[in-house]
């Protein structure tokens, strides 16, 4: 894993550029501690902070350079040992045993789109042509590993998290969108592929960015489509086949030539993962969080499973007080509102796994691709009643709250479907939408939805269409950013192998009867898992990975109306927390350049 920073400018880079471009690499010295790396090329500047993985001798160090052909890469290629073998067959030649070097050389070979079509992993890449100027850029199909851009039609700049642009650009210079701030208020995020400031973008998902100086255009495109085709097959054979594509993708991601272990919480998915990732490697080590006292300590189910697979447990109890400072810590880590308080115990967990392992597998993408939340469950049941409801109103009839089962009948006469959506997903109330409008100067007819609406279909069930919309927007913008920047604080690589394209696409292909077996959330998952994982762990309820309040939501509610309002206010205010200077870097080994 490691921290990405560019540059590429229409104008030669003074040295001033170049010690702001070496500040903003070194920003994301927790991303990759072991190595900083650089090429300066006149206009160009690529910046690298490795943290070894694979290949941890110098052979494996970044930008990596093979003819006019520079590259930086974020992530791991479990496909690469595949790639590499036919790379070497049709010539190419190799000075590293590294999987990001298996994009240098396929680039040069398959050309981007060739290239993009072959990975299988998480990562985030920039792919420089020294001689023509052009610059690729492209992210995996999940979106687990992040890439963020400026550009202003003259400078394009380029990171790993927002920090790094915040710092070369300075905050002062960075207007912020205020249709970004609604945006946060309804999805507790902001979507791709907008951030909090105008100018900057994350690059969504299974996309490639082009840049194409002489022109000074610059492109986003997909280049992969989630396919939706079901597979119609007895349910054995799905669930085999369910058991065998996930026990290939755990075990390809188990490729590592520094320690590694499992992030146990006890739910079905990191459970499987440790089961059978358990089967590959001995005494595999397991870490779990506690919320010791309350209804929601998964400690003794992560204990069953621990016991089962053999592994060497470690066991982190979450305390109150590591609650007291949750706004300035969210708004460390993500350089944006960013309302997930679970942050907090997922950078506890990587935290104590950091101590003994440097990568650590997850269930993350479990709850997606298998349906495992229950508001999939909610919408099937609202939309289906709505259809015995004869009169609907787009943002619903106000129902007096003083009435039983008053939000009930609201839910039920809301006529958009997305707006439906968005109501049981949680997120600001519409009232308090129009005040915050009114209040930031965005129009009233702004529409918030549009993340939803992009990847809404009609024409499928709504269980199917929800799932569909998770895996487009929460997956990539909140699961998965979470737990990239909460490991990446640690230095601590996370692979979930739920998100392989094989599972990926394999999970798509389900037919909803079998996703939602016997009606049951993830009931295909777990018959697929029945004789692998304890009955104990099948037969319990949804529960998320989510924190205790032990108060502190009151207090913000109490000072700034809610937990979301409260992170808003703090940008408003010029609170967040401040990008780090050179002087507050510490990197855990001594900088070395590649010129």
């Amino acid at each position: 894993m490691c921290g990405l920073f560019g540059i590429l400018s229409d104008e030669t880079l003074r040295p001033e550029n170049l010690h702001r471009a070496r500040l903003s690499r070194d920003a994301l010295a927790h991303r990759g501690p072991d190595h900083a790396g650089e090429l300066v090329d006149d206009t160009l500047y690529l910046g690298h902070r490795r943290l070894s993985i694979i290949d941890t001798s110098p052979a494996g160090s970044q930008p990596m350079i093979a003819g006019n052909v520079a590259i930086t890469v974020n992530g791991e290629i479990y496909n690469f040992r595949e790639l590499r073998a036919d790379l070497e067959r049709l010539g190419r030649r190799f000075s590293s045993q590294s999987d990001s070097e298996v994009l240098l050389h396929g680039f040069r070979q398959w050309g981007i789109d060739g290239l993009a079509e072959r990975l299988d992993g998480m990562y985030a890449a920039v792919i420089v042509d020294k001689a023509t100027r052009q610059v690729y850029a492209l992210r995996d199909r999940a979106g687990i590993k992040p890439f963020h851009y400026y550009y202003d039609g003259k400078t394009l700049v380029w990171a790993s998290e927002l920090k790094a642009i915040v710092a070369y650009f300075g905050r002062d210079q960075l207007l912020t969108d205020n249709t970004a701030i609604i945006d946060f208020l309804t999805y507790r995020y902001i979507p791709s592929p907008k951030t909090i400031y105008r100018n900057v973008f994350k690059l969504p998902p299974a996309s490639i960015l082009h840049l194409m100086p002489k022109t000074r255009k610059l492109s986003v495109r997909r280049y992969w489509e989630l396919p939706l085709t079901e597979k119609n097959r007895p349910f054995p054979e799905l669930m085999e086949e369910l058991r065998t594509t996930l026990a290939s993708s755990v075990e390809a991601q188990l490729v590592s030539d520094v320690p590694l272990g499992l992030l146990l919480s006890g739910g079905i998915d990191s459970s499987a993962v440790t089961i059978m990732a358990s089967r590959v490697v001995k005494q595999i080590r397991s870490f779990s969080i506690s919320f010791e006292g309350t209804d929601r300590d998964e400690t003794p189910f992560a204990e069953i499973v621990a016991k089962q697979a053999n592994t060497v447990h470690a066991v982190h109890r979450i305390q109150q007080g590591e609650m007291d400072d949750v706004v300035n810590r969210l708004t460390g880590w993500f350089d944006e509102p960013f309302g997930d308080s679970s942050a907090i115990p997922t950078y506890r967990v990587c935290a104590v796994a950091r101590r003994s392992v440097t990568v650590a597998l997850s269930g993350d993408g479990g709850d997606e691709l298998f349906g495992g939340y229950r508001w999939y469950q909610r919408y099937d049941r609202l939309r289906r009643l709505q259809q015995f409801v004869p009169v609907k109103q787009a943002e619903g009839r106000k129902i007096p709250a003083s009435l039983p089962g008053a939000r009930m009948m609201h839910l039920l006469t809301v006529g958009d479907p997305v707006r439906l959506w968005a109501l049981l997903r949680g997120g600001l109330k519409t009232q308090k939408l129009l005040a915050w409008k009114a209040k930031l100067g965005v129009d009233r007819e702004y529409d918030d939805l549009w993340a939803y609406r992009r990847h809404f279909r009609p024409d499928i069930s709504p269980r199917q269409c929800a799932r569909l919309m998770d895996f487009h927007t929460y997956l990539p913008d909140d699961v998965l950013t979470k737990v990239d920047r909460t490991s990446m604080a640690v230095s601590l690589e996370c692979r979930p192998p739920f998100l392989s394209r094989s599972m990926i696409e394999f999970a798509f292909s389900l037919p909803e009867s079998f996703v939602f077996m016997c009606g049951d959330l993830k009931g295909g998952l777990k018959a697929a898992m029945r004789g692998v994982l304890p009955e104990s762990i099948l037969a319990r309820g949804k529960q998320g990975f989510g924190v205790p309040d032990f108060g502190w939501k009151k207090q913000l509610a109490t000072r700034h109306g809610s937990f979301n309002e409260a992170l808003v206010q703090t940008f408003l205010d010029g609170r967040a927390i401040p990008v780090k200077t050179s002087a507050d870097i510490r990197a855990s080994s001594p900088l070395q350049e590649n010129l």
